[in-house]
């Protein structure tokens, strides 16, 4: 009877310190060194997306535009609605915080575009530049958009 007490007694104490125990790979950090170069100066730049295959009809309204102000701030906007609020950057790292956007309603495409561009302003890990554009990252250090130097015309 003592012996069985005791393989119970070991069995549940080993089925507990298995659920107590840490999972090294499900909590695991990867560290993630997106490609480009660290940003030197953001304040007082202003970067358009590049668009793919530079389609017009993807930016009938406003160029989608970021602008880097004083003090960790940013305004622009993700082609219909505007969008504002502040920007952490520490290295490559770097994240949109408290941002803030009105709510327009702009043509289909236009709207779809935008809600690429929402997504990736909740998404942005990373931020690195690479032969003159900004190239902006997840977590995952997957690309998720590249914004070039604002100019005049940029989606005519």
């Amino acid at each position: 009877m003592f012996k069985k007490a005791l393989i119970a007694s070991v069995l549940v104490m080993s089925i507990a310190m298995t659920g107590c125990s840490e999972d090294k790979t499900e909590n695991k950090t990867v560290k993630v060194n997106p490609a480009g170069e660290v940003v030197k100066k953001l304040e007082g730049t202003s970067w358009e997306l590049v668009m793919d295959g530079n389609s017009k009809s993807e930016c009938e309204e406003l160029p989608p535009l970021l602008e880097f102000l004083s003090k960790n701030r940013i305004a622009g906007n993700l082609g219909c609605n505007l969008i504002n609020g502040n920007y952490k950057l520490d290295g490559k790292a770097f994240t949109f915080e408290s941002p803030a956007m009105t709510k327009r309603l702009c043509a289909p495409k236009t709207m779809e575009l935008e809600a690429r561009l929402t997504k990736m302003v909740a998404d942005t890990r990373y931020l690195t530049t690479m032969k003159g554009e900004l190239m902006i990252w997840n977590e995952r250090g997957e690309l998720l958009a590249r914004y070039r130097p604002e100019k005049a015309g940029g989606c005519q």
